[in-house]
C-alpha cells in the first residue's frame, strides 16, 4: 500500500490550510510530516483542530542546523534541549507516529550520541545527510557515511529515515557507485524514507521535483520498500507558494510504481 507524505513546517497551517484539504481530499497523501519550527509552540493548537476535523496522521521532523540546533555541538546543547522539549511536545498532542532527527554539523558523531541520550526524543528516527550543504560547503554533516549512522543506531534505541537523494549524494563525495551505496543504506532497514530528485552526479542536494532530475526511480523503487512511509521533500513552488506541484510529485511515483 503507498503511503506518502506532504512535508511542511509548523508555522504554515494558514498559508497551505486550503490547498492541504484539497490534496487530502484528492487523497494524494496519506500523512503529514511537520518540521517543528523552533518557538512555534503557539501554532500547535491550530494544527491539533485539523487533525481532529479531518482525522489527520503526523510524522514530526526536529528541527535543525540551520534552525540553530545542532546536536553534534556541545556548544548548543542548552538550546537542543530546549527545542526539543517542543518537539516532543507536538508529538504528544498530535499523536505523530516518529520523529526525523538530523546528526548534526561538524562536531562529533559521539557528541551526536550523547545528546540523544539526553535528550532521548520518543520514537525517533535518525536520517542519513549529503556530506555538505550548498550553503556551508565547509562544514561536514553527521550521518552521512553509512557508518556513523550505524554507530548511532547501534548505540542510541532509534530507526533509520533513508533519504535516497542523500544518499545518492554522499555517494558522489566519497566516490562509491550510487545504487551501490543506496543498497548498504536500505541494508540498516530503514522505517521510512524521504524522496526528492537530484543530479545523479552531484555530490550537492538539490530537492528537485520528481521527474525534474535525473533519478533513474525505476531502480530505485527495486531498492527500497515503497510499502512504508516515503515523505515527498521536493521543494515549493516560491512566490506563489503553490502546492500544486506535490500533486505532480504524487503522480510522477505512482507513475514510476504503476500505480
Amino acid at each position: 500500500m503507498l503511503n506518502l507524505g506532504l512535508k511542511l513546517y509548523s508555522n504554515q497551517l494558514e498559508r497551505y490550510r486550503e490547498e492541504v484539504i484539497n490534496l487530502f481530499n484528492d487523497n494524494k497523501f496519506g500523512y503529514i510530516e511537520l518540521l517543528v519550527y523552533p518557538d512555534s509552540l503557539e501554532d500547535l493548537n491550530g494544527w491539533k483542530c485539523f487533525k481532529k476535523e479531518f482525522n489527520l496522521d503526523f510524522t514530526l521532523h526536529a528541527p535543525h542546523f540551520s534552525h540553530g540546533v545542532n546536536l553534534a555541538d556541545k556548544d548548543f546543547e542548552n538550546r537542543n534541549v530546549e527545542v526539543y522539549e517542543q518537539v516532543k511536545r507536538y508529538k504528544e498532542e498530535l499523536e505523530a507516529k516518529y520523529i526525523i532527527v538530523h546528526g548534526g554539523m561538524e562536531g562529533s558523531v559521539d557528541e551526536t550520541v550523547r545528546q540523544l541520550d539526553l535528550i532521548n526524543p520518543p520514537d525517533m528516527r535518525i536520517e542519513n545527510k549529503p556530506p555538505v550543504s550548498p550553503r556551508m560547503p565547509d562544514k561536514h554533516c553527521r550521518g552521512a557515511k553509512i557508518e556513523e549512522i550505524k554507530f548511532i543506531i547501534n548505540r542510541h534505541p532509534c530507526k533509520f529515515c533513508l533519504d535516497v537523494g542523500h544518499a545518492f549524494c554522499s555517494a558522489v563525495y566519497y566516490e562509491i557507485e550510487q545504487f551501490e551505496y543506496l543498497k548498504q543504506f536500505q541494508n540498516l532497514n530503514p522505517d521510512c524514507y524521504h524522496l526528492s530528485d537530484g543530479d545523479f552526479d552531484s555530490p550537492i542536494d538539490i530537492h528537485y521535483h520528481i521527474g525534474k532530475g535525473d533519478y533513474d526511480w525505476q531502480k530505485v523503487f527495486e531498492i527500497i520498500d515503497s510499502t512504508k512511509n516515503m515523505t515527498l521533500e521536493t521543494v515549493k513552488k516560491s512566490g506563489s507558494e503553490s502546492l500544486n506541484l506535490f500533486a505532480q510529485d504524487v503522480d510522477e511515483v505512482k507513475k514510476c510504481l504503476k500505480i
